[in-house]
């Protein structure tokens, strides 16, 4: 069989399985409202656990390490990426035993089979994002192109552009082990404004709130959301963002690609 029809056959087969599960609907996931889990190191908040329009699992925590504890080592599961975002405190995230220290604000990207470590090496708690992407195997994602070596951003290191209505700055936009494309940026909105109107676009996304509070259009229906809180964007779902407080607000915009396309 030609690699084209084959591709196509992939293709056609992921869109039926796909079609057959119940996947993740654009949603918001408000902070104050997850239930907080205690363990022995911290605290652990589970967003969800799903497949996706274009991931077979999709998964979100935010976990909270009190001061000088840790995660224990552990491998990132083969056909996976995990982000790492630092919301409160300092961590040492140590990736195949090299130890790199992130602040607030700070986002690091882990590849499948690297071991990881995390710790809290200061004497108040660190709070951090854990968001797995585990891509469908298709078969057509750009082999070549894909990146092995972890990547880390300071929150000091993307220049903020000004605007009109805030500003922004631009962390990654690249390929991943398994991911054709990962993208994420900052946007700092004055209040009372919006990013822009409501649009859609047919890759998937997820707003994570910094702080401040915000209100998001979905398909015509208002979802309000504070620091902390998470939306859940479906790929061609109009949307958009408008800042409800008296004060600024900022979040991380974060968009993948996988070469699976979204059929809705």
């Amino acid at each position: 069989m030609k690699p084209v029809r084959l591709i196509s056959l992939l293709v056609i087969i992921i869109i039926i399985s796909v079609a057959a599960k119940k996947v993740l609907v654009s949603d918001v996931y408000n902070w104050e409202k997850l239930e907080i889990k205690k363990n022995s190191s911290g605290e652990v908040r589970d967003f969800f656990s799903s497949p996706a329009q274009t991931l077979e699992n999709f998964q979100i925590k935010a976990i909270t390490l009190y001061p000088g504890k840790d995660t224990k080592d552990y491998l990132v599961e083969s056909g996976t990426d995990e982000l790492l975002i630092i919301k409160e405190g300092t961590a040492e995230i140590s990736v195949n035993k090299v130890p790199r220290t992130l602040s607030v604000g700070g986002i690091g990207v882990v590849f499948a089979g690297d071991n990881v470590a995390i710790k809290n090496t200061k004497d108040v708690n660190a709070v951090y994002y854990s968001i797995k992407f585990k891509p469908y195997k298709s078969g057509v994602q750009k082999q070549a192109e894909k990146v092995s070596s972890p990547v880390f951003v300071d929150w000091s290191t993307p220049v903020f552009v000004p605007s009109e209505i805030g500003g922004r700055r631009d962390f990654i936009k690249q390929p991943t082990s398994s991911l054709n494309e990962l993208e994420i940026h900052v946007t700092t909105l004055k209040e009372g404004t919006s990013s822009h109107s409501p649009h859609s676009h047919p890759d998937e996304e997820i707003i994570v709130m910094r702080y401040g509070n915000a209100v998001m259009d979905i398909n015509g229906k208002p979802y309000e959301a504070g620091p902390g809180s998470i939306y859940f964007l479906a790929g061609n779902d109009p949307h958009g963002i408008v800042n409800k407080g008296a004060v600024p607000c900022e979040y991380y915009a974060i968009r993948w690609l996988t070469g699976v396309p979204v059929i809705k």
